[in-house]
């Protein structure tokens, strides 16, 4: 014999058990103008302001992202697109806002909720020394000792990474704060009751509510 079912929420409390870091706010080096780094690459400054401006809309619909490392060629090949595109599920923060101070461009960043946010995450909650590298596209100008960057200048992404091509660009432990997320336990026990248009409690929670005047019990308050 068939039985119709509807399934229905069981409202409940909860209780906040314990608080952890749920994510990290920081502000770090991005990295620095008019300044040969390690790739032996020189940013002007122009340059770079202009490919930053590029990005600001991106920073204000929260899309301006980064991944947890760059993307490593597999085998021989290097793929173009898979360097020019940012996969969400690798996506470890995001870059909110930035400025200038003197030469270094400063980023305001924000871990996600993601697998690899979460590592990140991590990572600076044990003080390591993660640093950020830049994807991008431009053109570049060999010179004798370097190689200048021209524009325009396309940032793809600020990648978290162990060994930044600027040595600047590592985070800094005094511009962070962490945001607490509470983990709660729901309480499942008990009889239940059912109103007419279907919602569940626990009876001890149902009580309260009644006592309360914060539900009404068969169209009238109880």
């Amino acid at each position: 014999m068939s039985h119709f079912l509807i399934e229905g929420a069981i409202f409940q409390e909860a209780e906040v058990v314990k608080s952890e870091p749920g994510k990290a706010v920081f502000r770090m080096t991005l990295q620095t103008a008019d300044d040969i780094n390690q790739n032996k690459r020189l940013y002007p400054s122009k340059v770079l302001e202009e490919g930053m401006k590029e990005v600001e809309s991106r920073m204000k619909r929260r899309a301006f992202l980064g991944e947890l490392d760059h993307p490593v060629p597999t085998g021989s090949q290097f793929d173009e697109i898979r360097q020019t595109t940012v996969m969400l599920k690798e996506v470890s923060h995001l870059i909110r806002d930035y400025e200038w101070r003197g030469k270094k461009l400063v980023g305001e960043l924000e871990t996600v909720n993601t697998p690899n946010g979460s590592i990140l995450l991590g990572l600076l909650r044990d003080r390591s020394g993660v640093g950020l590298s830049m994807r991008g596209m431009a053109s570049l100008k060999k010179l004798r000792d370097y190689n200048e960057v021209e524009g325009p200048l396309m940032i793809i992404a600020y990648d978290s990474v162990s060994l930044p091509s600027h040595s600047s660009a590592i985070v800094d432990f005094n511009e962070m704060k962490f945001e607490n997320k509470s983990l709660l336990v729901e309480h499942a026990c008990g009889d239940v009751v059912c109103t007419e248009n279907g919602l569940c409690y626990l009876a001890n929670y149902f009580d309260k509510l009644v006592e309360t005047r914060m539900i009404r019990f068969f169209k009238s308050w109880v």
